[in-house]
């Protein structure tokens, strides 16, 4: 079956990915075919963690994703109640994505986690949810929150595990409702000072973790949540230029096939201007993450606290 692979990269390279344990943190539209491209190449474990259920405005955008998934003779029903029944009802993103792997590789190991990876609430398996990724060789962020941003730095640097953040954006002007500028975001993040730490890059402001730290009605006293009900522009082909990105980056990686000049820096696509911008990689001395500082979190593994958010007393 991996015939072809193997021209590439030889049976040694499909031996590698045979034993893989891959996380893949958010299973939207980026990551969903992050997962289905990653069960195609024969990844051997994925372990895929999402709290969230199919809507049917997911549906354009999320593989393997069908009219059964989303309920959709209740969720279009007029009737409120019905409309609420068939969300509560709807399958879970984590779920579609382990069928849609198992339709490409039916031997693949996969652990579908339905839970929040930013949460200290203990999962299913007796464990917080990013415990379960601890012993991964790689890891893929899909998920577009600061604090899903904070935890997967943290994963990296502290247990040495590489990763790539991925994300597609495309901003609208409050006033005019107009589309401006449309990106996606390739980020590789690896576990050593100039590495890519999203910290360095200044991808994980303070003002956005303390803002999603409060409740919605704390939220909405301080004037927070002005756009929060209104829905941006996502396209499915936009999120495949970030994710495509991703997995070559992974694949050429694992199998050494890259050029060693190569620098693995953050890379921004502008689709209307059909430009790439490569980011210089930035590191600072004291950072908490990546640093060599003493009070670093890095190669810390088991001794230091992930940065997980504590459940209410």
């Amino acid at each position: 079956m991996y015939d072809r692979h193997a021209r590439l990269f030889g049976d040694v390279g499909q031996e590698i990915f045979a034993n893989l344990k891959v996380g893949i943190i958010g299973l939207g539209g980026g990551g969903s075919l992050i997962n289905e491209w990653l069960s195609h190449l024969g990844v051997g474990h994925i372990v895929a963690i999402d709290f969230d259920r199919v809507e049917l405005t997911n549906r354009p955008r999320i593989v393997g994703t069908n009219p059964w998934d989303v309920m959709t003779w209740l969720t279009k029903q007029p009737i409120p109640w019905l409309q609420k029944l068939g969300k509560r009802l709807a399958a879970y993103k984590v779920n579609v994505a382990r069928r849609v792997a198992k339709q490409a590789n039916p031997s693949i190991r996969y652990d579908a986690v339905v839970g929040n990876i930013v949460d200290e609430a203990m999962s299913t398996t007796g464990c917080a949810y990013a415990h379960l990724l601890v012993d991964a060789d790689f890891l893929f962020l899909a998920a577009d929150s600061m604090q899903s941003r904070l935890v997967f730095n943290a994963l990296v640097h502290q247990y040495l595990i590489p990763g790539i953040q991925i994300g597609a954006k495309v901003p609208v002007d409050k006033q005019t409702r107009q589309v401006e500028d449309i990106f996606t975001a390739t980020r590789p993040v690896l576990p050593y000072a100039y590495g890519g730490c999203l910290h360095c890059h200044e991808l994980i402001p303070a003002g956005r973790l303390q803002q999603e730290a409060l409740s919605e009605e704390e939220r909405r006293t301080q004037r927070y949540v002005e756009d929060e009900d209104i829905a941006q522009p996502s396209v499915i082909a936009l999120n495949v230029k970030s994710a495509e990105q991703a997995v070559n980056d992974f694949m050429m990686m694992f199998t050494g096939l890259y050029q060693p000049e190569v620098q693995l820096c953050h890379q921004l696509r502008f689709a209307r201007e059909r430009s790439i911008i490569n980011v210089e990689p930035r590191a600072n001395d004291d950072c908490l993450d990546c640093s060599s500082s003493y009070r670093s979190r890095r190669a810390r593994g088991d001794r230091y606290r992930l940065p997980c958010r504590m459940p209410n007393a």
